[in-house]
């Protein structure tokens, strides 16, 4: 490009800028971002929910809640049950007697 021609095209240019106001120079910066404070909030309350619900769940029972498992006095087997009464089905030499 021809040097002399340089000065008439900025000077132009610049007239056409006043001219126009589409050109303006606040309209060639890009815009400021918006504020993104609704997904922090947003998951400032997700773990505020967590949280509230560890703090509240109920405690695991312990051992000595539980009732003891092989805890009990030694008794005859099968002693609170009567003599079986189907005994009369079967014949009086397979009826089985226990001591």
């Amino acid at each position: 490009m021809n040097d002399d021609l340089k000065p008439l095209f900025e000077h132009l240019r610049e007239s056409e800028h006043a001219a126009t106001p589409a050109w303006h120079a606040r309209f060639l910066r890009a815009p400021a971002p918006e504020p993104r404070w609704a997904p922090r909030i947003a998951f400032a309350a997700v773990l505020a929910c967590g949280a509230a619900f560890w703090l509240l769940r109920p405690a695991a029972p312990s051992l000595a809640d539980f009732p003891p498992l092989l805890d009990s006095e030694p008794r005859e087997l099968f002693a609170s049950l009567d003599t079986p009464s189907t005994d009369f089905l079967l014949p009086t030499h397979l009826t089985i007697h226990l001591p």
